[in-house]
């Protein structure tokens, strides 16, 4: 019970304020190149999309996504694992939903990180994320920022 209420916490906490590495080869992610870009579409939109992402994983699994919102991190003391999201606000800035990602490359936290809060763009693969318990939850992998 108790590590299912931990994994539960992790995603609340990640969708609130919102790494594995992967083996899959080198992809070249292009800002040209996406198959959902949330920076274009309205703040109720963009919610609603990331809520839809979560809630439904399975129909965007493979896409790439381009996303702006706030940075965050999550230390998770149970898996010794450190959890980066991106969240983004909705329309009256009153609720906040968001992803965890990974980098494509591996950076150390916290030199080669956006300070807590500020503003990032990222593309990367969406995924969804099972844990040995069969709770799991969706991540952007191979994510890159974009300037």
């Amino acid at each position: 019970m108790y590590k299912v209420f931990s994994r539960i916490t992790i995603i609340a906490i990640l969708c609130i304020f919102s790494l594995s590495t992967s083996s899959v080869a080198a992809e070249n992610i292009s800002a040209n190149h996406v198959d959902l870009d949330l920076t274009r579409m309205s703040s109720t939109m963009v919610y609603s999309m990331v809520f839809q992402m979560v809630t439904e994983p399975q129909k965007f699994v493979g896409k790439r996504i381009k996303m702006k919102g706030a940075f965050s991190s999550y230390y998770d003391e149970e898996s010794k694992r450190r959890f980066f999201g991106c969240v983004i606000k909705d329309a009256l800035a009153c609720c906040s939903q968001g992803l965890a990602f990974e980098t494509f490359k591996p950076r150390k936290y916290p030199k080669d990180f956006p300070s807590e809060g500020s503003s990032i763009t990222i593309i990367g693969r969406f995924d969804y994320e099972k844990e040995e318990d069969g709770i799991g939850f969706p991540i952007i992998r191979n994510a890159i920022f974009i300037k």
